[in-house]
C-alpha cells in the first residue's frame, strides 16, 4: 500500500515540475533550434552532403531523461558548411547525428564531434519568443584509399624588388598535403632572421627567407617524403623538418628556404607611337587597322623596347565615328586599368556607300591578254574591278614598204586592243626586175611589186614564183600552191592576217572552158531555131 502512495506522489511531483514550461508553451512563445555542421578532411567539395539528426527534448529540466522530439536534416554547401533552423518549444534539447555518414566522392567517414559533447551533443536550453540555440557539428573523412606523398613542390611568387610582401604567395601542387602558414623571414644588419612584416615591402638591398608550414591529410602515407624531394621553386630546401612542435602550433612540418636579395624589376613608365599605322584615315563605321603601327615603351631604368600586340589594348568603342580624332593606345599591365596611354591621331569622314565600278577607258594589256578594269580613280580595289578578261588575237601589220632598194617593216597587233609584238619584223626587198607588178595581178591590198602575176596576195611581198592563193608575206620562188604560211622561215607567226582575200585572175584552163561552153551553147540554139522553122512550115501546108 506505501508503494503505491509513493508512486502516487512522484507522479504528482513530475506534474507539478513540468506545469511551468506547459504554461510557456500554452502562451504561445516560440524559439529556434539550430544545428550546423562542418565537413573536414576532403580534397575538393562536399557540396551537397546530407546528415541526418535526432532532437531531444528533456521531459523535465530536473531529470535526465530525453524523449523523441523530432527529426532534421542538414545539406552542406560549397564551403564545407551547412544549417538547419527548427521551431520548437521553450526547454532542453540535446541532438544526435546518424552514423557513420555516407562516404563523398572517393572518402569515406571518419569521426565526429559536437560542441560539448563527442557521441552527441551536450544539453542546451531556450527560453523567450524569438531566442535560439546552436548546436555545432564536426563531421571528419578520409580518402577510402592510402594515397602515398613522396614529393613536396612548393612554389613562392611576387618575390621581387618594391612589390607587397602581402601580395606575395606560397603555393603546392602536392594534393595529399595540406599548406597551413607561411611566414617571410629578413636578415637584419646583425645577421639575425626576423619577422618581415606585411606590410612592408620588399628592398632591394635585403636578405630574404620563407618559412612553410604543412598539416598531414588522413588516408596519406608520408614515409617516402625526404627533404631532398622537397623544393621551392625548383631548387631543394634549405630545411625540412618533420617533428615540429614550436610556433606556429598545431603543424606537422615546416620548410625553409633562402630566397636571396630580390630581383630588380623594371616596370613601363610610359609609352609613344614610333612609327605611325599604314592607314590613318577613315570612313564611319569603320574598324581601326593597327597594320604598321609601332608601340614603344620607356622604362623606369631609361631603356626603350618596342611592344608587341598583347601588350597594348587599343580603344575607340564599337565602331569609328565620324569626326573622331584618335583611338586611345593603352598599355597592357593585365590589370586592365592601367594608366599608362597615348594616342593615335586619325581622320574619320562621313560614310560613303560601296563603289560602283565605271568603265570604258582604254584596254590593259600585258603579253598574253587584255582586259578593262574601273576607271574611277577613288575605286578601293582596281585590280579587282577587272572583266572583260581574254587572248590576244594577232594579225601583221605592215609599218614599211619593201622596195626594190630597200627592205620594209611589219608587226603583230591585236585585232582587238592594238596590243603589239614582233615589232620591226624586216620584210625582204622586192626583186630589181623593173616592173612594179609586171603580171598584171588584181586583188593586192599593199604596196608592194608581184611579179609572178600572183593573185588575192595580204602583204607587201614579192612573189615572183607565179603561185595563186598565197596568204604568205614573204617570197616564194619555187611556184608552190595554196601556202598559207605567214613566215619568211621566222619564228614571228601571225594568228592571222589583216585583209580581205580577193579571188584570182588570170588562169588561161579556166578562159578556154568558157569559150568551148560558148560554142556548144551557139550550137544548141541554132539547132532550136531550124527545128521550130521547120515545124512551123509543116504547120502552114
Amino acid at each position: 500500500m506505501k508503494k503505491q502512495w509513493l508512486s502516487i506522489v512522484l507522479v504528482l511531483c513530475m506534474v507539478l515540475c513540468m506545469a511551468p514550461a506547459t504554461a510557456r508553451a500554452e502562451e504561445g512563445e516560440t524559439c529556434e533550434l539550430k544545428i550546423t555542421v562542418e565537413v573536414n578532411g576532403l580534397i575538393g567539395s562536399a557540396e551537397g552532403a546530407e546528415f541526418t539528426f535526432q532532437i531531444k527534448k528533456a521531459i523535465n529540466e530536473v531529470t535526465a531523461q530525453y524523449y523523441e522530439y523530432g527529426t532534421t536534416t542538414v545539406t552542406v554547401g560549397a564551403d564545407g558548411k551547412g544549417t538547419s533552423t527548427v521551431s520548437v518549444a521553450p526547454g532542453k534539447y540535446i541532438v544526435k547525428q546518424d552514423v557513420p555518414g555516407k562516404p563523398i566522392g572517393e572518402y569515406v567517414w571518419y569521426s565526429i564531434s559536437y560542441t560539448g559533447g563527442n557521441n552527441e551533443s551536450g544539453p542546451q536550453s531556450v527560453y523567450g519568443n524569438g531566442n535560439s540555440i546552436e548546436f555545432k557539428v564536426y563531421n571528419t573523412y578520409k580518402p577510402a584509399n592510402v594515397t602515398k606523398v613522396t614529393t613536396l613542390p612548393i612554389t613562392v611568387t611576387g618575390y621581387k624588388a618594391d612589390a607587397n610582401i602581402a601580395d606575395a604567395a606560397v603555393t603546392t601542387t602536392e594534393p595529399g598535403i595540406k599548406l597551413s602558414y607561411f611566414q617571410f623571414m629578413k636578415k637584419d644588419s646583425a645577421g639575425d632572421w626576423t619577422s618581415a612584416p606585411l606590410t612592408e615591402t620588399f628592398k632591394a638591398d635585403t636578405e630574404y627567407r620563407v618559412e612553410v608550414y604543412f598539416n598531414k591529410l588522413l588516408g596519406c602515407d608520408y614515409t617516402g617524403l625526404k627533404k631532398e624531394n622537397v623544393t621551392v621553386n625548383g631548387v631543394e630546401a634549405d630545411a625540412f623538418e618533420t617533428t615540429w612542435s614550436g610556433f606556429p602550433y598545431n603543424k606537422d612540418y615546416q620548410v625553409i628556404r633562402g630566397l636571396g636579395k630580390p630581383e630588380v624589376v623594371k616596370t613601363v613608365e610610359s609609352i609613344e607611337i614610333t612609327k605611325q599605322p599604314d592607314k590613318t584615315e577613315y570612313m564611319a563605321g569603320e574598324d581601326f587597322d593597327p597594320t604598321g603601327m609601332v608601340v614603344t615603351a620607356h622604362y623606369t631604368d631609361g631603356t626603350t623596347a618596342d611592344l608587341s600586340r598583347d601588350k597594348y589594348v587599343i580603344f575607340y568603342g564599337d565602331k569609328l565615328t565620324q569626326g573622331q580624332k584618335d583611338v586611345t593606345i593603352q598599355y597592357n599591365d593585365g590589370s586592365g586599368s592601367s594608366n599608362i596611354k597615348t594616342y593615335q591621331a586619325i581622320t574619320v569622314k562621313p560614310y560613303v556607300g560601296p563603289h560602283t565600278h565605271t568603265y570604258g577607258g582604254p584596254w590593259y594589256a600585258d603579253t598574253k591578254s587584255h582586259w578593262h578594269q574601273c576607271t574611277d580613280s577613288a575605286c578601293p580595289d582596281p585590280s579587282g574591278s577587272t572583266k572583260d578578261l581574254a587572248s590576244h588575237t594577232f594579225v601583221w601589220k605592215v609599218d614599211k614598204a619593201a622596195t626594190e632598194t630597200q627592205t620594209g617593216l611589219k608587226h603583230e597587233e591585236c585585232t582587238v586592243c592594238s596590243y603589239k609584238r614582233s615589232e620591226n619584223t624586216v620584210l625582204d626587198k622586192l626583186p630589181d626586175d623593173g616592173s612594179a607588178n609586171p603580171g598584171g595581178n588584181t586583188g593586192s591590198t599593199d604596196s608592194s611589186a608581184n611579179p609572178g602575176g600572183n593573185t588575192g596576195s595580204t602583204d607587201g611581198s614579192a612573189n615572183p614564183g607565179g603561185n595563186t592563193g598565197s596568204t604568205d608575206s614573204s617570197a616564194n620562188p619555187g611556184g608552190n600552191t595554196g601556202s598559207t604560211d605567214s613566215s619568211d622561215n621566222n619564228a614571228n607567226k601571225p594568228a592571222k592576217e589583216d585583209s580581205v582575200k580577193s579571188p584570182q585572175t588570170g588562169d588561161t584552163r579556166t578562159l578556154g572552158l568558157w569559150i568551148v561552153l560558148l560554142f556548144v551553147s551557139g550550137g544548141v540554139l541554132t539547132l532550136l531555131g531550124l527545128n521550130g522553122k521547120k515545124r512551123k512550115e509543116s504547120e502552114a501546108e
